[in-house]
C-alpha cells in the first residue's frame, strides 16, 4: 500500500512539473516564429488560404467562435487537447465547454475569473470601427508534419489608446514542441482625422491555467506593442513570445544566427569564427566556452572573453582562435557555446549555428554605398550632410565609394526634389525619420555620427563581385552599360542590380533648413526603383545586362514642395543633365545587404544647350507681379517655341515668337492673370532645350 501511495505521489509530482510554463521573448524580431508563416498581414478579406471563424463590426458584443479542431496532436499544460474556441475579446480557450467570457472588451488582469480555464490571452483589443473592413479571427495551418504551426490571427482589431488605429495579434500552436507563441504583428495609432499618432496599446497577454494561476508577459496588463512606427504588411516589424511547457533552466544558450560570411578569400589569411546566441535560461550568462568544428571534425574549444548575455537577450560571441583554410572549396562551420556559467547546458538540441562558407582564391575591393535620406526642410539633416560631404568623403578618393541622396517628402512640406522612387527606397529600409543613412544596407544611423573608422570598416569588407559600368549623355538621352563579373557562384533570387542617375550638385531645391547646395541628389532609377533581377551567375563568367536607356521626359519642373512631386515618367527636375553621375549597385532586397557598388565612367557627347542658345535664359523681375520678361541669346535664327508651365506641369501660355532674331531676344509676359506660385518658362529650338523658373506673387 505504501508503495502505491509513493507511486501516486511521484506521478502527481511529475504532473506538477509539466503543468507549468515559462516564456522567452523575441522583441522586434522582424520575422515570425520559425519563419513558417510568410504570408502578408492585410485585412482578412485580402488573405489567401485563411479561414474566417468569426467576423464582425465595432458594434459586436463579446462573442465566441464555433469549436475548431486542432489539425495535429497538441498538448496544453501537459494534457492532450483536440479543439479550441476563439473569443473576439482576445483569447483562445481549450476549455470548449466553458460558458465564461468577459462582459466587455478590456485588458483584464490575469488570472481572471471571467476567462475560461486553459486559455491563451491577448486581452484589451476590440472589434474595429471601419467602413471598409470588419475585424475577423482567421486561421491557417502552415508547414509539414511533424513541424506544423496552426495560426489563430486576430486580424484588424483596435484598442482604445490608439484611437481609430488598428492592431493585429496571433496565437500560434506548434506541432511536436507543443510551444505556444503570442505574436505581436502590427499596431498603428491613427486619429479620427486620419493622421498618424504616437500612442501605444495596453494589453494583458499570457496563459491562464485557471482562475488562480496564470503565466503573464512582463508589462501586462499594460503590455505595449513592440513597434507602432510603421504600417508594414509583412513580418518585418513583428515581435513574439514563446511559451514553453516545463521549468526554465538557469543556464541555456541557443544558437540564434550565424555571423560567418558567405565567402572568404585565401589571400585574406585567417577567418574569425563567431556566432550569435540567445539566452533561453533564467540567469544571465557571464562566462562560457565557445566551440567550432569544420566539416564535423574535431572541436576547437576556448574560453570566450567578455561574455554578457542577459535573460532573453542575444549577443555575438567570438572564438579567440581563428580558422585558416588551407585550400579553396566549400566548408561547413558549426559553432556552439558550452560550460555556461560553469554549468552544462541541459538542452543540447538548440545549441549550435551552422554556416556553409565558400573559400575562394581572391576578392575585389569593396566600394561602400552610402544611401542618405534627407530633405531641404530638415534642420538636423544639415549637420549630417556637412559631416559626410566635408569631413569624411574628402579623406578618400572619390571613386572609392558611392553616394546617393534621396530627398524626402517631410518634415513639413518636404523637399521639391522628392520622387516616388525615393519613397520606394525609404520603404525598403523602413526609414521613418530623417536624417538617416544606410551604408551597404548594414549600417542604419545618422550621417552626423558617421566616422572614418566606420567607413574603413565597410571598405575593409571584401566583395566577390566586380562591376564595370559606363554611360553617355547625349542631349536628353542617358545610356548606361553594365557588366558584372562574379568571383563566386550566386543563385540568389533576391539579388538585384540598381542603376541610379544622380545630379552632382543642385541649388534650386532650397527650402527652410539653410542649405543652399545639395550633392549627389537622386533624380531617376533605371528602369525604376524596383531594380533588375540578376538571376543565377557563375564564377568568373561575365554577365552583360541589356543597355539601360533613359530619355529625359517632358518639361523641367520644380515643384513648390513634395506634395505635388514630379512624375519621373512624364516630366523631370534636372537642373543640368551634363552635371549628372550614374551609380550602380547590387543588393539582396531581402537582407538589404549591398554586395558591391560602383561609379559609372561617363562621357558627355552633347548637352541640352550645345549651339542654339548661349548663356541660358533669365526671367526678370523675379518674383514678378503684373509683367515679366524672358531674356536669352540665340546663336542662330531658328524655329523656337516658348511655353510657360505652372508648378503642376500644365501649359499656361505659349508666347509669341514671331520677332525672334539671332542674338539677344527679350520677350514680354503679361503675368497679371497668373495665379500666385511657381512657373517654368521653356524654350525649345532645333537641337536644344532651355528652361528657367520664376515666381508670380
Amino acid at each position: 500500500m505504501k508503495k502505491i501511495i509513493l507511486i501516486l505521489i511521484s506521478v502527481l509530482a511529475l504532473d506538477t512539473l509539466s503543468a507549468q510554463y515559462y516564456y522567452v521573448s523575441y522583441p522586434k524580431e522582424g520575422k515570425n516564429p520559425g519563419e513558417v508563416n510568410t504570408d502578408g498581414e492585410n485585412p482578412s478579406q485580402l488573405l489567401t488560404g485563411w479561414s474566417s471563424i468569426w467576423t464582425g463590426p465595432a458594434t459586436s458584443n463579446v462573442e465566441v467562435s464555433p469549436e475548431q479542431t486542432i489539425p495535429f496532436t497538441f498538448k496544453f499544460n501537459g494534457n492532450t487537447v483536440t479543439s479550441y474556441k476563439a473569443c473576439n475579446a482576445g483569447f483562445v480557450t481549450f476549455d470548449v465547454s466553458s460558458p465564461l467570457k468577459p462582459s466587455g472588451f478590456s485588458n483584464l488582469t490575469l488570472p481572471n475569473a471571467n476567462i475560461p480555464d486553459n486559455s491563451v490571452c491577448i486581452l484589451g483589443m476590440k472589434p474595429i470601427n471601419n467602413a471598409t473592413y470588419k475585424s475577423a479571427i482567421v486561421t491557417k495551418t502552415f508547414g509539414t508534419a511533424p513541424n506544423r504551426q496552426h495560426w489563430i490571427q486576430f486580424n484588424f482589431f483596435s484598442e482604445p489608446n490608439i484611437q481609430n488605429g488598428w492592431t493585429y495579434w496571433s496565437v500560434v500552436l506548434e506541432e511536436t514542441t507543443n510551444n505556444i507563441y503570442i505574436v505581436d504583428m502590427k499596431t498603428l495609432c491613427v486619429t479620427s482625422a486620419g493622421q498618424i499618432c504616437s500612442s501605444n496599446i495596453k494589453m494583458s497577454a499570457g496563459i491562464q491555467i485557471d482562475a488562480g494561476l496564470a503565466y503573464t508577459i512582463a508589462g501586462s496588463p499594460n503590455l505595449p506593442a513592440g513597434d507602432i512606427s510603421q504600417n508594414l504588411f509583412t513580418a518585418k516589424d513583428n515581435s513574439y513570445y514563446m511559451f514553453v511547457q516545463g521549468t526554465q533552466a538557469a543556464n541555456d544558450a541557443a544558437g540564434y544566427a550565424s555571423t560567418i560570411p558567405d565567402f572568404f578569400a585565401l589571400t585574406m589569411g585567417s577567418l574569425p569564427i563567431s556566432g550569435k546566441f540567445k539566452n533561453m535560461g533564467s540567469a544571465a550568462i557571464s562566462s562560457a566556452d565557445i566551440n567550432y568544428s569544420i566539416n564535423n571534425g574535431a572541436a576547437v574549444t576556448a574560453a570566450a572573453s567578455s561574455v554578457n548575455i542577459a535573460k532573453n537577450g542575444t549577443a555575438t560571441v567570438t572564438s579567440p582562435t581563428n580558422w585558416t583554410p588551407s585550400a579553396a572549396g566549400t566548408y561547413k562551420i558549426t559553432v556552439w557555446l558550452s560550460n555556461l556559467n560553469g554549468s552544462a547546458d541541459p538542452n543540447g538540441a538548440n545549441d549550435s549555428v551552422t554556416k556553409t562558407i565558400t573559400v575562394l582564391d581572391n576578392y575585389v575591393i569593396r566600394k561602400p554605398l552610402h544611401e542618405v535620406f534627407t530633405s531641404s526642410t530638415c534642420g538636423p539633416c544639415v549637420a549630417g550632410n556637412r559631416n559626410t560631404d566635408e569631413n569624411i568623403f574628402p579623406l578618400y578618393n572619390a571613386d572609392d565609394y558611392t553616394v546617393i541622396k534621396y530627398q524626402m517628402s517631410w518634415p513639413g512640406a518636404g523637399d521639391p526634389y522628392y520622387t516616388a522612387e525615393g519613397g520606394v527606397r525609404r520603404t525598403l529600409y523602413g526609414v521613418n525619420s530623417i536624417p538617416n543613412m544606410q551604408v551597404d544596407g548594414g549600417w542604419n544611423g545618422n550621417a552626423q555620427i558617421y566616422t572614418s573608422a566606420l567607413y574603413d570598416q565597410f571598405k575593409g569588407k571584401p566583395s566577390f563581385i566586380k562591376i564595370d559600368a559606363t554611360h553617355t549623355i547625349n542631349f536628353k538621352k542617358v545610356t548606361v552599360n553594365v557588366k558584372i563579373t562574379p568571383l563566386a557562384n550566386y543563385n540568389n533570387p533576391n539579388l538585384k542590380l540598381f542603376v541610379v542617375i544622380n545630379e552632382k550638385l543642385t541649388t534650386k531645391n532650397v527650402a527652410t533648413n539653410g542649405e543652399t547646395e545639395f550633392r549627389h541628389v537622386m533624380k531617376k532609377m533605371l528602369p525604376d526603383a524596383n531594380g533588375t533581377v540578376i538571376g543565377s551567375i557563375t564564377k568568373d563568367n561575365e554577365k552583360v545586362f541589356p543597355t539601360f536607356n533613359f530619355t529625359v521626359p517632358g518639361v523641367t519642373r520644380l515643384p513648390l514642395n513634395a506634395s505635388n512631386a514630379i512624375n519621373v515618367n512624364t516630366e523631370n527636375s534636372f537642373e543640368e543633365l551634363q552635371d549628372c553621375e550614374v551609380v550602380v549597385f547590387i543588393q539582396d532586397v531581402s537582407t538589404k545587404e549591398v554586395y558591391q557598388s560602383a561609379n559609372s565612367v561617363g562621357t558627355v557627347l552633347a548637352i541640352d544647350n550645345p549651339e542654339g542658345i548661349s548663356g541660358g535664359i533669365s526671367v526678370y523681375p523675379n518674383p514678378a507681379t503684373d509683367m515679366a520678361s524672358v531674356k536669352f541669346n540665340l546663336n542662330n535664327t531658328s524655329n523656337v517655341n516658348i511655353k510657360v508651365y505652372n508648378a503642376m506641369g500644365q501649359l499656361v501660355e505659349t508666347l509669341d515668337n514671331s520677332g525672334l532674331v539671332s542674338g539677344t531676344n527679350d520677350i514680354k509676359m503679361n503675368t497679371q492673370s497668373y495665379a500666385k506660385g511657381m512657373y517654368t518658362v521653356q524654350i525649345d529650338g532645333e537641337g536644344f532645350t532651355a528652361s528657367e523658373k520664376f515666381i508670380v506673387q
